[in-house]
């Protein structure tokens, strides 16, 4: 979600936030994806960061041009969060705010931290309901949020369909619902009352990600894309990255492996499989750092030294395979701008000022040479909380 974990962010974005243990199939799937296998015949991909020799076509020319356009903007790292609207009215203290995590994973868990960090601001309570990411705990959260009646409940990258049957007593309750990573829409037939993280917004995560592939490799390489599709919000992300190579590299060869979420515990054997099956493959990019973790060990110890691995929804051990070299890229998943925009709509609706639709938080491409040094989640825009902070007075 983007999941991470999640689906922040998966996120999370995302994310943005695949670290959740659903009951999911055991089967592992191979599909062939996107691009022409006859026009990639030059896809050994040797990730010498070139530049596009004169055999390339017009079409990818073109793209290899845009790609190398996008990095050098989303390398810069963003200053200012997407929230404007200040807060016309007194907000109202002793306010009690539920999040619902994710998962057990620490880039669902964190994810509380954060809504309780902003919520500590504005003197809100914030009860934080860790679970183990089935569809069974995630019910009985919500069930619990029921009971409750707290004034909003907070949650990322959990299917609506999950807790429709909750939705009438939420309303009823006077509950709002805020949400990060999601594919359902933001309605009355729902119940949901905001959401970030959607299906439109984390367009901009796989399209940097195909960018740099396209970039790196002069617009030959070929690449796998590594997924979960246990979320859904990571399948929209394997197609936003399908859909930009074939717009940044339009004869580059991409394929999907496809991970059940109860085996992602063995990904990086499954990828090194592949990998050995398929040697012309050089680029790795997955749809959540889940899998990327231990991926750059794996793969050195099966041999597999010239393969360049591009991540999303960095945790610190990407931030420090980053700048050990073991990892190529990777797009920063924004906790704490997608975090505290959803505390912000809750701000919107208890003063009864009209709930704003989200804006995609910022984006930021992270590179050896930018990276930042954190020990666990960070913000995209360093001085985040003040900004906020001078929306609510």
């Amino acid at each position: 979600m983007l999941i991470s974990n999640g689906m922040r962010r998966p996120d999370r974005r995302l994310l943005r936030r695949a670290a959740a243990v659903l009951a999911a199939t055991a089967a592992v799937t191979l599909v062939a994806a996107c691009g022409s296998s006859s026009s990639s015949g030059s896809g050994s991909g040797s990730g010498s960061s070139g530049s596009g020799g004169s055999g390339l076509s017009a079409a990818d020319k073109a793209g290899l041009a845009q790609a190398k356009s996008v990095l050098a903007k989303d390398e810069t790292r963003p200053t200012q969060i997407t929230n404007t609207e200040k807060i016309t009215k007194a907000i109202p203290k002793g306010k009690t705010v539920y999040f619902i995590t994710c998962g057990p994973g620490t880039e669902c868990t964190q994810e509380g931290q954060i809504v309780q960090q902003a919520d500590n601001l504005l003197g809100w309570k914030t009860v934080i309901i860790n679970n183990n990411g089935t569809t069974q705990q995630w019910k009985q959260d919500f069930n619990q949020v029921v009971q409750a009646k707290p004034t909003a409940v907070l949650y990322s990258a959990i299917p609506q369909a999950v807790f429709a049957s909750e939705v009438p007593a939420l309303k009823k309750n006077g509950t709002f619902i805020s949400a990060c990573c999601i594919t359902d829409a933001v309605d009355s037939t729902t119940g949901i009352g905001y959401a970030i993280g959607t299906p439109s917004q984390v367009v901009p995560i796989a399209g940097a990600q195909a960018a740099f592939v396209a970039a790196d490799s002069g617009d030959t390489g070929q690449s796998l894309f590594v997924n979960i599709p246990d979320y859904e919000i990571l399948n929209i992300a394997k197609a936003d990255y399908q859909k930009a190579m074939s717009t940044y590299c339009p004869t580059c060869k991409v394929s999907v492996l496809n991970i059940a979420l109860s085996n992602v515990g063995t990904s990086t054997s499954t990828v090194v499989s592949y990998l050995r099956a398929h040697p012309s493959v050089k680029y790795v990019t997955a749809s959540t750092d889940q899998l990327t973790v231990g991926l750059s060990a794996a793969l050195k110890a099966a041999g597999l030294t010239d393969v360049k691995i591009i991540g999303q929804g960095a945790t610190a051990t990407n931030l420090q395979y980053l700048h050990s070299g073991q990892q190529a890229l990777d797009v920063g998943f924004d906790y704490y701008e997608d975090l505290y925009a959803m505390v912000n709509s809750v701000v919107q609706h208890v003063v009864g000022m009209n709930v704003q639709p989200s804006v995609s938080a910022p984006l930021w491409v992270l590179t050896p040479t930018n990276a930042p040094t954190a020990t666990g989640a960070f913000p995209m825009v360093v001085d985040y909380k003040q900004q906020y902070q001078a929306l609510w007075k």
